[in-house]
């Protein structure tokens, strides 16, 4: 099992009659990207602030490296916080921004030149350390502080929706640097975001937040195809809800009624029986758009009201009443656009089901 590097415990706190975090428990294992995620206003903010020092939880107890750092100042914590606003001091050069933590340990003038031109070479600086930030971009301004929030060798790197102020291309850019880092150096790494996008493509783990209780934790893939709830199916990513009834089990497979559509799921780990209602979660990739309509399970017919046209894929809302389904074309250079009727196809192990009331 992987040793934890931060473990916090039944942790609570209240601002005013707001209760921002709810007996939250939650295990960061060392060497690992995790990606607090979630809605505005869900707590994953307040979590992030209260293990770097910033808020004192009301209840409850964080630990770093198996110590508790309750009542420890932020400073003594080594848990560098890296901002959406850079937090650059403008009067400041490059090379004076980067090298401003090391003057506490009053190192020698060759060794902070090394420590910083290996902190330009690792964040493709070289050359930019006598400009002021104003006379950077945005993406050289949040390389720059990640810089600074290295150059100690701490172990953690804690980033509170640090891409947020990036162009789209350049914080995809700059995200995938910061995942390879990462990696590279072995950090652990606690990300806050509210892009689902984002939090899927460079974490190892994922911690759903909502209402100031985390929902799930899970891989990106387990978040993603095996939600624990309707909440966290529908926040991360686009999905097709149906609700149904289990009429039978037939070998490996449940069989479903939904309204005048019979399907079949298979059974998994379920643990549904005939009789109970469930809710099918059916993301709209795993549909497959056929010419003709198939003797088989799973396949029905439908008629396009709209699209949408994303460039990697197309967007079909397709009626098939008494449902709208929403399903993606993943090949629209090979198909070019639909129109009228279609037949739609799903396999039954790419339904997945939860209980109604999840």
């Amino acid at each position: 099992m992987e040793r934890p590097m931060i473990q916090i415990s039944n942790v609570s706190k209240r601002f005013g009659d707001f209760e921002a975090i709810k007996q939250v428990s939650l295990d960061i294992p060392e060497g690992s990207f995790t990606t607090l995620l979630g809605p505005s206003g869900c707590g994953k903010t307040t979590l992030m602030r209260m293990i770097a020092g910033f808020y004192e939880p009301d209840a409850g107890d964080i630990y770093i490296e198996g110590n508790k750092v309750n009542g420890m100042p932020a400073f003594k914590r080594n848990t560098p916080l890296v901002f959406q606003e850079y937090a650059l001091f403008p009067h400041m050069t490059v090379y004076e921004n980067i090298s401003y933590g090391l003057k506490q340990q009053k190192p020698s003038r060759q060794e902070v030149r090394d420590k910083v031109d290996t902190m330009l070479s690792m964040f493709g600086l070289q050359g930019l350390q006598d400009r002021l930030p104003r006379a950077l971009s945005g993406g050289q301004q949040q390389r720059v502080a990640f810089a600074r929030a290295l150059i100690m060798g701490q172990k953690v790197l804690l980033m509170d929706e640090p891409l947020s102020n990036l162009d789209a291309k350049m914080r995809v850019e700059v995200r995938d640097e910061l995942r390879e880092l990462q990696q590279r150096l072995g950090i652990t790494a606690i990300f806050v975001t509210h892009d689902q996008d984002e939090a899927l493509a460079i974490s190892d783990r994922i911690a759903v937040f909502n209402n100031g209780r985390v929902s799930q934790v899970g891989t990106p893939w387990d978040i993603y195809f095996k939600p624990e709830s309707k909440f966290v199916a529908d926040f991360v990513g686009t999905a097709n809800f149906i609700e149904g009834e289990i009429m039978a089990e037939e070998g490996d497979d449940l069989v479903v009624k939904c309204g005048v559509i019979w399907l079949r799921v298979h059974r998994n780990q379920y643990s549904f029986r005939p009789g109970d209602r469930v809710t099918l979660v059916i993301r709209p990739e795993c549909f497959s758009i056929i010419e003709k309509p198939v003797a088989g399970d799973n396949v029905w017919t439908g008629v396009i009201q709209r699209s949408s046209f994303l460039g990697r894929m197309i967007r079909y809302w397709v009626d098939a009443s008494p449902f709208q389904w929403i399903v993606e074309d993943s090949s629209p250079s090979v198909r070019g656009y639909l129109q009228g009727t279609v037949h739609l196809a799903v396999d039954k192990h790419n339904i997945h089901l939860l209980p109604l009331d999840k």
